[in-house]
């Protein structure tokens, strides 16, 4: 008798495994592995999208996945930067070049280092200094300097020896070198320090807003975070106070709201410094696509230009929202978002979510 129920059960599980390869067994919990989707991916790090392609990491190696969860450029590189202009640097064999979304290689391998694309040219290292390529891979700025930042408004700044100033796209130096440390363009103006003195440069290199301030951030959307003895307020592009120094801490004007520290607590003001959303947060960041990644205790969320908790705080680390997804993280995982809050890769927040709910494996939260 013992020898036919071995038997019996034998043929049982012989049976339900055919029947499982051959997909005949309804999907189900325990049958789930086997029909793993090709998109069921779940990576150790992630990076928001962009031109339609997301970075991620498993272990050493970072590839790219497409909207749908895709891997459509393999897990290949030793390291990988943002899709930026249809291009991304990526490096494979101690060396850098250029991908297409296809991960077509469009820029052999040959430098020591590279940057993203911007306004058409991208910096690039030889092993000893710094110089751009165009997008067909021809040098069109010598490799001369000893760091560069990228084009913004038509102008990079370049270094050589301990002296910043600015060229533009065919290399000529329109700023002369005499800065100790500089920033990109942006609303037209330059952030420049000479000594101990910081200032605002224009275009042709002179001075339009000089030194009133302890510190300052570049302009955006018009206006820059300045603090005064100790309080941060707001500049205009003529230098003068748009809104008083009285926070704690302020960043940048993005969509048209800025995320200030008033105490230990986050709110959000309008341009004409007007507290739109109460100071209620742990952390905040830049609004994206209409939404803002806030943090309560140690927990991340998103909050819409109202104020309101759209997405609860509820992940151990998050980024903001890219051409409709956010990358976040659970537990020790991190996966795709949409804009209601839902996974968007199933399978992948599938084994992030029983890491956080089951008792026998991992606590959330960061290492």
């Amino acid at each position: 008798m013992r020898t036919l129920r071995s038997r019996h059960r034998f043929w049982l599980v012989f049976l339900a495994t055919v029947f499982c390869l051959l997909g005949m067994i309804p999907a189900g919990q325990a049958y789930v592995e086997h029909r793993r989707p090709p998109l069921a991916l779940h990576f150790d790090a992630a990076q928001p999208f962009v031109n339609g392609r997301a970075g991620v990491k498993q272990g050493s190696w970072h590839g790219y996945i497409d909207h749908s969860g895709n891997l459509v450029i393999p897990l290949r590189y030793q390291d990988a930067r943002n899709f930026s202009e249809g291009l991304a640097a990526v490096e494979l064999g101690e060396k850098w070049g250029f991908i297409d979304k296809k991960g077509n290689t469009v820029i052999p391998f040959q430098f020591a280092r590279a940057v993203d694309f911007s306004e058409g040219l991208a910096g690039v290292n030889n092993g000893q200094h710094w110089g751009f390529i165009n997008k067909s891979g021809q040098v069109v700025v010598p490799c001369q300097f000893d760091h560069v930042l990228n084009f913004r408004e038509g102008l990079a700044a370049v270094k050589k020896g301990n002296k910043w100033g600015y060229v533009n796209r065919v290399g000529r130096l329109v700023i002369p070198l005499k800065f100790d440390n500089v920033y990109s363009f942006s609303d037209g103006l330059a952030r420049v320090k000479q000594g101990n003195s910081w200032s605002f440069i224009d275009d042709k290199g002179r001075v339009v807003i000089g030194e009133f301030f302890t510190w300052v951030q570049p302009f955006h959307e018009g206006l820059a975070p300045a603090n005064l003895d100790g309080f941060w307020g707001y500049i205009n592009t003529s230098g003068q106070w748009q809104i008083g120094a009285q926070f704690h801490q302020a960043l940048k004007f993005v969509q048209g709201l800025a995320p200030v520290l008033w105490r230990f607590r986050w709110g959000y003001i309008n341009p004409q410094g007007h507290l739109v959303i109460p100071y209620a947060y742990d952390e905040a960041w830049y609004f994206s696509e209409g939404m803002a990644l806030v943090r309560q205790g140690d927990k991340w969320g998103y909050i819409d230009s109202t104020g309101q908790m759209v997405i609860p705080c509820q992940f151990a680390n998050a980024e903001s929202f890219r051409e409709g997804m956010a990358p976040v993280k659970f537990a020790n995982e991190w996966g795709y978002i949409n804009r209601n809050g839902q996974p968007v890769f199933p399978y992948a927040f599938r084994v992030a979510m029983e890491k956080v709910t089951d008792p026998a494996t991992d606590t959330p939260g960061d290492e």
